[in-house]
């Protein structure tokens, strides 16, 4: 049996196949070789974890040292401090932990203890640190920092923090920022840190707001969907040097249009067409490719419901008439406020609010659209029954 190369539901290691990105693994490749920071955004589910690893995995091939925080556990000071001291002992060897502790400790004072075996008394020393739980944090942030200059010169660390957001959560007023931004003003040359999450809304807050600890301290990188040549090249030379199999161009354009070039969605499809051309030897038929397709939108259905079940009723009905009538050019039309959403200025300005915070939908050059392409073909198909959303998948694979 053939390696599936189309990867779902877990992150793409390095070394596995990997569509491509080139573009934005030489610009990630460069920011780390100047020490730029960098804070990659984009919606979920569209690979910034498997691009970092690739990212990482080339680094490493280059003698770099490698660091992930991952802040998704971090719902407090405490379990903030744990992860910080977790990643740091995966690097630092144990004879530089027992030097460090000796080093920073503020004060050591003798301790009088009760032996257990003897019951009796017995001297000892209090290496507890006297300081704050903020304190603490920067001296964790200052070792990662120094790690290069420890390890040698020419020793460079590349810091992947991840669900980065989370710290704004932990300290709504954004002092821990302070604190991170204090630790990495102070890193050399070859120290490069990458920020990354999930809620694109809240990160861009933390580093474009002119009142943010960030702002202009970060450089934003966005990931946007697969270009279409990338995915036709890609598709068209697994499916050929693995199966033997010529996959036409207008299939794979067909299916890229349906899922709006949404990485997820074009793995998930092409994982399952794999399986099924490795079973049977040969390029499934056209019925079998739109049975995969409406399975997958029919599957989304849940997810995509759940995803939006607290948004307000009002965005409900907005993001719906944004993804029927996308680009909207004038939203506040009387076509589009009055026509389409039956809502006053004031009720459609609170929507779009609510949906920009979400990251639900953005503004372009060309007008409001939504972020995410495969919510925009599940609200499409939303009142369609099962026979239309065949019929529609078809025309769109047959689409020339």
């Amino acid at each position: 049996m053939k390696q599936n190369p189309f990867i779902v539901q877990r992150p793409i290691k390095y070394g596995e196949p990997f569509c491509n990105r080139a573009e934005e693994l030489s610009y990630l490749t460069r920011a780390a070789e100047r020490s730029e920071a960098v804070c990659l955004l984009s919606i979920r589910r569209f690979g910034k974890t498997s691009l970092v690893n690739q990212l990482l995995g080339r680094l490493e091939e280059k003698k770099w040292l490698t660091l992930r925080l991952d802040l998704s556990r971090c719902i407090s000071m405490d379990s903030l401090l744990q992860e910080l001291e977790r990643a740091l002992f995966s690097l630092e060897s144990m004879w530089q932990r027992v030097a460090e502790q000796i080093r920073s400790v503020s004060r050591i004072r003798p301790k009088l203890t009760l032996d257990p075996a003897t019951s009796k008394p017995a001297l000892g020393f209090d290496f507890s640190r006297p300081v704050n739980d903020v304190e603490r944090i920067k001296h964790l942030l200052d070792r990662i920092v120094g790690l290069p200059e420890r390890g040698g010169p020419g020793t460079p660390l590349c810091l992947v923090l991840d669900e980065f957001q989370n710290i704004r959560k932990i300290d709504p007023k954004g002092g821990l920022e302070w604190v991170f931004r204090s630790a990495f003003q102070e890193r050399g040359h070859f120290f490069e840190p990458i920020f990354l999450g999930s809620e694109r809304h809240l990160l861009k807050m933390m580093i474009q707001d002119e009142a943010s600890a960030f702002f202009k301290g970060v450089t934003p990188m966005y990931l946007d969907v697969l270009p279409e040549g990338d995915v036709i090249t890609f598709v068209k030379g697994h499916f050929k040097k693995g199966l033997g199999i010529p996959m036409p161009d207008q299939v794979i354009r067909g299916t890229y249009r349906i899922f709006g070039g949404h990485p997820y969605a074009i793995n998930w499809f092409w994982s399952e067409v794999w399986s099924l051309s490795e079973r049977s030897g040969k390029m499934e038929p056209l019925e079998t490719l739109v049975d995969v397709a409406v399975n997958i939108i029919l599957n989304q259905r849940d997810y995509y419901d759940a995803l939006n079940s607290m948004l307000p009723i009002g965005a409900k009905k907005v993001l719906r008439e944004v993804a029927k009538n996308e680009p909207v050019r004038k939203i506040f039309s009387k076509d589009f406020m009055v026509r389409a959403c039956g809502m006053t200025q004031g009720s459609l300005q609170s929507a779009i609010k609510v949906l920009t915070e979400e990251d639900k939908i953005r503004k372009t050059p060309m007008g409001y659209i939504l972020s995410d392409p495969l919510e925009r073909l599940i609200i499409t198909v939303n009142e369609m029954d099962e026979e239309e959303i065949v019929a529609f998948v078809k025309e769109r694979i047959e689409q020339k």
